[in-house]
């Protein structure tokens, strides 16, 4: 009984030591950077920040046939820049608030540059800079939402759109400040009653901004379309403005 006691320990202090031993896999260094454009506006596709704007998906099929994907994102400018990749062929797909892209199936070693042209769902002009009202703080903007695409599928009702202001420059659906920001629509459900597609718009925000205090500016909009599990919004550029 006592030998076999023994020996439990001892295998169980040969595996503890077998555990620590280090990792001798390489770090992975390879790079997939690029940017995705607005194709008809030649321009960086604006999107905000994170998981709910532009998503780039990759699988690993150097790894496996059935690979599983994971996913990392866009800058709000489109561009994106990803240097933590293992050298092997993915997929690479990104997905946004556009006409959906097939995906591309490459061999990522060193730096491998892309670039995707796109059709957004809707482009959101600025007609004019914005005005602050230095009597009561607010600020007025004149801006344009009109379609991005005349593909048939992706022609859905407008269905928001946002006037956002923040006190950082990353501005998006994610980071507004909800006391100033101002909702111009909501839940439209017949397009042709809705006045906005194509034409000026005229939006305020609510509440008074902080005297001295540089702001930013941006337009959101999306159609009632959902690409992986989200309704995303299409963006205006960024504009800064100062309450003095």
């Amino acid at each position: 009984m006592k030998n076999l006691i023994y020996s439990l320990i001892l295998s169980c202090i040969f595996l503890g030591f077998s555990s620590c031993e280090p990792d001798n896999y390489d770090l992975p260094e390879e790079t997939l950077t690029g940017e995705i454009i607005d194709k008809a506006a030649n321009q960086g596709f604006q999107c905000e920040a994170g998981a709910n704007g532009v998503a780039i998906e990759m699988k690993d099929y150097g790894w496996s046939s059935t690979p599983q994907a994971y996913h990392f994102y866009a800058m709000m400018d489109g561009k994106f820049n990803n240097t933590k990749i293992f050298e092997s062929r993915y997929s690479v797909q990104p997905h946004g608030a556009f006409v959906p892209l097939t995906a591309d199936t490459i061999q990522i070693k060193g730096v491998k540059k892309m670039r995707y042209e796109v059709e957004p769902f809707l482009r959101i002009e600025w007609m004019e800079e914005p005005v602050v009202n230095t009597t009561n703080g607010t600020v007025t903007v004149k801006v344009k939402i009109s379609r991005g695409t005349s593909n048939s599928s992706y022609q859905q009702n407008l269905s928001d759109a946002y006037l956002l202001i923040s006190e950082t420059p990353y501005v998006g659906n994610n980071n507004y400040n909800s006391d100033l920001s101002n909702q111009a629509v909501k839940g439209v459900t017949n397009a042709a009653a809705n006045p906005i597609l194509g034409t000026t718009q005229t939006l305020t925000t609510k509440g008074a901004m902080v005297k001295g205090r540089p702001y930013y500016v941006r337009i959101a909009a999306r159609i009632d379309c959902t690409i992986l599990g989200v309704k995303r919004f299409n963006f205006s550029t960024v504009k800064e403005i100062k309450y003095n």
